[in-house]
């Protein structure tokens, strides 16, 4: 299964306005690409095992850790107390203790795939990447229900899926907000976030693809 090529990153000058809006139409391709990816399939379908889903806790696992810090650590303070953001990592370790699994060996390898969008080191670039983490709080919690109404209490906390809670809706509003508002003022330019954006969902693509591998 090859990945599309993504849709054309450059919003119109109209767009510049509302850059949450822009991103989630240029990602919306690429972005359910990703829901079809097998892996994806057997988490959202109703015979989802415990295993299914500590298979998806290590791939993302490894994926977090390699990308995740980079995003953070390459903003400044300010920028991400704006955004509101916070790593998701020890979230998805807890979950694998939980589980019973150890944390994947391969997140303390090097990448030899590094993404882009961590080279360049832009501020709008990493914005962008993050931009795709934390829109996945949002499914993920529409994720953690269905797996609790089939697992039981074998899914234990999902701390990872359903990381935000209650406070979901409340804090992925802090962070479109923030988008905006960072994107109005001329931090951030809203190409070079959206092209971010789609480096990280080919990244996201690129793993979940490979464990969807027999």
């Amino acid at each position: 299964m090859h990945h599309p090529d993504p849709p054309n990153p450059l919003p119109s000058p109209a767009s510049r306005t509302n850059l949450t809006a822009t991103l989630r139409q240029a990602t919306a391709e690429t972005h359910a690409t990703v829901e079809q990816l097998p892996i994806m399939l057997r988490l959202t379908s109703s015979s989802v095992t415990r295993d299914d889903y500590r298979r998806y806790l290590q791939t993302l696992a490894i994926l977090y850790a390699r990308v995740e810090a980079p995003f953070y650590n390459g903003l400044d303070d300010a920028v991400r107390e704006r955004l509101g953001v916070r790593p998701k990592l020890p979230a998805l370790l807890r979950d694998l203790e939980e589980q019973g699994d150890p944390a994947p060996t391969a997140i303390v390898e090097p990448d030899p795939q590094t993404p882009n969008v961590i080279k360049t080191r832009s501020t709008s670039a990493l914005v962008g990447g993050l931009y795709v983490l934390e829109g996945a709080t949002l499914g993920g919690r529409t994720i953690a229900r269905h797996l609790r109404r089939v697992l039981g209490d074998g899914l234990g906390a999902a701390s990872f899926l359903d990381f935000h809670g209650e406070q979901t809706s409340a804090a992925w509003k802090r962070f479109s907000g923030a988008l905006d508002e960072l994107c109005a003022d001329g931090t951030l330019l809203p190409e070079a976030v959206i092209a971010g954006a789609l480096v990280a969902f080919q990244d996201i693509y690129r793993r979940l693809e490979q464990a969807s591998k027999p």
